[in-house]
């Protein structure tokens, strides 16, 4: 009954979804069926039905409720499939199929707007959020379908990602890393000595927290798995962007090591990571319950091999140290930073051909910050130089799906995975380096069948409803 005389006495059909608790969660997606497309297997490093020397077949790919439902050889009814207003058909004549991309190490909050480390420490919270969904929105446009954050994302970003909220890669998050005083995650000034730090932790800044003893990291890490972290990071050796702790440093105790480990085992079969570098802190978190490592620009070949007994994972990122030498970002690290970024760099490609002639599973990170961001895809143009593109391309496809615990998901093409893929130009698996350049070979871009980027198509008078790729 209206309170008042004339007022509406129900709502308007049309504002319904405009009421719900959520609005902005989307509608299922529209199905979508892809005909004469080359499908891209990351795993065998073949096309899809290019076994025992075999022409690859063009296949269909059936795509429901943002699931991939069927994958057959396509026929020649499948030219003449009529799409309606609820099922789009793609057409695409013979381009190249491949699995979204997977960076297992970005720093969605570490955004634009400031050009040295230091003011990106000073940078002020709101700020931070304001400029999250641009990085997040660009990473999805170069082909990331899904991003592993190693310190600073939430569950709650993750959350709106999820809901429709923000747009972006699907995201995987630790929140804060863990850092001992004066360790790799320690930015408070040095001339103050830091913060004290209670029983709970300290100091907490845009990627780390502070956390000294067992009782505190204790405290911290219990902390990040209750707000939601699908993972943890550890900082166990030195870094380039700090200024108080030398690249060869081995940090936290092997007590307050396992204490972490122990409670990431404890609570859900949680992966723990290590920032690390050198032989020594490697094997430092790998003896005391580590499983990842992060960087290992400075393994030897004894090391690598135990990684892979063991499974350990290994996430390098060799782009970053370049970019940081050349402009516009040659002043972005401080003087002692760029020494120690000229120290990792030298050895990073050869870390990595030690890893993978070990057998090391490794995954795909780019570590880039502000503005050099946009050039996430380099990463892929850097390892080329020393190892196969099959091999890279299973980097940012199998391996980090595998690291993610998403193998039936994630960085595959087949029957159940969620529809994230690419549509190129070109075969990666034959020059990896055309994922540097997505302004010349990305045309498609879906993400758990919504489409993200659709470019460089046309219709038909015969059927509006089949988009041809050309």
């Amino acid at each position: 009954m209206a309170l008042y005389p004339g007022a509406p006495t129900e709502t308007r059909p049309s504002l319904l979804p405009k009421l719900a608790i959520k609005p902005w969660v989307p509608e299922p997606p529209r199905s979508i069926t892809l005909i004469n497309a080359l499908i891209v297997d990351p795993a065998s490093g073949l096309l899809l039905g290019a076994q025992n020397n075999q022409r690859p077949i063009k296949h269909t790919i059936v795509i429901k409720d943002g699931l991939i439902a069927e994958i057959r050889p396509s026929a020649d009814e499948d030219d003449n499939l009529g799409g309606t207003t609820e099922v789009m058909i793609m057409d695409a004549d013979g381009l190249y199929i491949c699995p979204g991309l997977i960076d297992c190490h970005v720093h969605v909050t570490a955004v634009p707007g400031v050009k040295t480390m230091g003011e990106l420490m000073r940078i002020g919270a709101e700020e931070v959020h304001l400029r999250t969904p641009y990085i997040l929105k660009e990473m999805l446009q170069r082909g990331f379908t899904t991003v592993r954050d190693t310190g600073g994302a939430t569950k709650v970003l993750a959350n709106a990602i999820e809901e429709g909220l923000v747009t972006g890669p699907r995201l995987f998050q630790c929140g804060k890393a863990l850092s001992q005083t004066g360790g790799h995650g320690d930015f408070s000034p040095s001339l103050s000595g830091g913060p004290e730090h209670g029983c709970c932790g300290g100091d907490i800044g845009l990627f780390g927290r502070v956390a000294d003893g067992v009782p505190a990291v204790l405290s911290a890490v219990r902390g990040e798995l209750k707000a939601g972290a699908d993972f943890i990071k550890i900082m166990v050796g030195g870094g380039v962007a700090s200024e108080t702790d030398a690249i060869e440093t081995v940090q936290y105790t092997a007590e307050e090591l396992r204490a972490i480990t122990t409670t990431c085992k404890q609570m859900g079969g949680k992966l723990s990571t290590a920032h690390a570098y050198t032989v020594e802190s490697i094997r430092h978190a790998i003896d005391n319950g580590v499983l990842g490592i992060e960087h290992g620009n400075l393994i030897d070949e004894p090391t690598a091999k135990l990684m892979a007994s063991k499974g350990i994972y290994l996430t390098p990122t060799l782009s970053c140290y370049s970019i940081m030498t050349r402009p516009p970002f040659e002043d972005f690290l401080p003087p002692s930073g760029k020494v120690k970024n000229a120290e990792v760099m030298k050895q990073g490609l050869e870390a990595l051909k030690i890893a993978s002639a070990a057998g090391v599973t490794i995954c795909y990170g780019s570590d880039l910050l502000t503005s050099m961001q946009a050039l996430q895809t380099e990463e892929f143009a850097v390892r080329a130089t020393v190892l196969s593109s099959p091999e890279i391309l299973r980097h940012a496809t199998t391996n980090a799906a595998k690291m993610l615990n998403k193998s039936s998901l994630l960085g595959t093409i087949s029957k159940g995975a969620f529809a994230d893929i690419l549509i190129l130009t070109a075969n990666p698996l034959e020059d990896i380096t055309i994922l540097d350049r997505p302004e010349d070979h990305l045309k498609v871009i879906l993400k758990q069948g919504r489409v993200q980027k659709l470019t460089r198509f046309h219709t038909t008078d015969k059927n509006p409803y089949i988009q041809r790729l050309y």
